[in-house]
């Protein structure tokens, strides 16, 4: 099936929204507490994959990674083995959405590629695919699993608007899509208070068989069930709320804890300046746990490629500032410029270094 017959360059791409870790980012009120209250919230298994979209108008289907639409010869994690699967199933999922919302324009599915590998014995290897992310075991192919649905209405990406999750997984469902299927509903407080570190409940629902090993899956998502929204500074956003086990934190304070440990305990009794501190908690945030999060938002890297291994460590680089920026960027910007500057050079050569070690 050619899912690129028209001239579709012309799209825009809507990335989805990075869910936070941390309840800080919300700068949330009584207000928005009272309002998390009125409303159930669902947990469903965060899956340690690839961010991956799905777009249509009806006709013309483009998939895209985190970032932006991929060209039609993209290797991107092997997605082409499902591609034609998952046009069929978002054309439909945007003709039954089109019969009660006569000004639709285009449909967007985000969700996760994952699997590549399943070490059970009665489950044959499959010898051409590769891993996606590591530290889960999932399913020895290449699967997809849908999470959310935006909608575009009248052309104009301002009236851009999510169907609630009940809506969106009834669809997934009906068109024969894998969903993020729903842990536990409830209250606000009980989702929060979701205990993690469980195994992951993926292969059993693509009908494996049970890993004799742990296999604990990454975390946990939590969101309501109805959409709601928050008014913050950076603007109006959905409240929802992202938990991993300690694994696969993207800081050292785990993967690291003896040294930082030693590192605080001979600075205790220590007068540590606000650059030092500010520099301490954005380089604890340069792992290879983060690494391999930011390659799976653009495929593979390949050690001999020069230009891919720069573009790698201005993703890294960027990607820790984001999330650094999410606690400590008001205080940063106290800084004087030459210590902004200072710290800034100390996160480039701590990203060209792990990336660098990482191909070595």
């Amino acid at each position: 099936m050619d899912t690129l017959k028209g001239n579709v360059n012309h799209w825009t791409y809507v990335s989805y929204e990075k869910i936070p870790e941390s309840l800080n980012r919300w700068n949330l009120t009584e207000s928005d507490y009272r309002a998390f209250k009125k409303t159930d919230w669902v947990v469903t298994e965060k899956i340690h994959g690839a961010n991956f979209g799905i777009t249509t108008d009806g006709s013309e289907v483009r998939f895209a990674n985190r970032k932006e639409f991929l060209q039609p010869d993209s290797d991107f994690f092997d997605y082409q083995s499902l591609k034609d699967k998952l046009a069929v199933q978002i054309q439909e999922i945007f003709r039954i959405l089109q019969t009660e919302r006569h000004q639709l324009r285009k449909v967007s599915i985000y969700g996760e590629l994952f699997g590549g590998e399943y070490p059970h014995p009665d489950v044959p290897a499959i010898s051409h695919v590769q891993a996606i992310q590591t530290g889960v075991y999932y399913s020895p192919k290449i699967e997809y699993c849908a999470f959310d649905i935006s909608l575009e209405q009248n052309g104009n990406l301002t009236e851009r608007t999510y169907l609630d999750y009940d809506k969106a997984l009834k669809l997934f469902q009906q068109v024969g899509m894998m969903g993020a299927e729903a842990l536990f509903i409830g209250k606000y407080s009980a989702a929060l208070a979701y205990s993690i570190g469980f195994d992951s409940t993926i292969p059993a629902a693509l009908g494996l068989p049970k890993l004799q090993q742990v296999n604990k899956a990454e975390g946990i998502v939590i969101k309501p069930i109805k959409t709601i929204y928050v008014e913050t500074p950076k603007g109006r956003i959905r409240p929802i709320l992202k938990i991993k086990i300690p694994e696969f934190m993207e800081d050292s304070r785990f993967h690291q804890a003896t040294k930082w440990v030693e590192q605080k305990l001979q600075i205790t009794n220590q007068y540590l300046s606000l650059e030092s501190e500010l520099c301490q908690e954005m380089l604890v945030l340069v792992t290879e746990t983060r690494l391999n999060n930011v390659i799976s938002k653009i495929g593979r890297i390949y050690a001999h490629d020069k230009k891919q291994k720069q573009q790698l460590i201005e993703l890294l680089f960027k990607d820790v500032l984001e999330t650094f920026n999410e606690e400590y960027e008001s205080l940063f910007n106290s800084l004087s410029g030459d210590n902004q500057q200072t710290i800034m050079q100390q996160l480039h050569q701590d990203c060209q270094k792990l990336v660098d070690g990482y191909f070595k």
